[in-house]
């Protein structure tokens, strides 16, 4: 996704002379890319809580597991 907003960026570059003329439509792309560089930055935060509250997950179980098998 990093990528995808490099290139979007990259591209809106090379509009630049032309978003010069309609500051409204440059003061939109910007904002739409400083919600896509906020919302990839909360997908991350929320990829990483998914990943650690599914291990811990898998490790109660193991401990009940073994619990019920003493």
């Amino acid at each position: 996704m990093k990528e995808k907003l490099v290139e979007f960026r990259e591209r809106i570059s090379a509009l630049s002379p032309e978003l010069e003329r309609i500051p409204e439509t440059k003061q939109l792309i910007e904002e739409m890319l400083q919600e896509m560089n906020e919302l990839h930055r909360q997908n991350h935060a929320l990829r990483n809580r998914i990943l650690k509250s599914s291990s811990k997950e898998s490790r109660m179980s193991s401990k009940l597991r073994d619990a019920l098998y003493e």
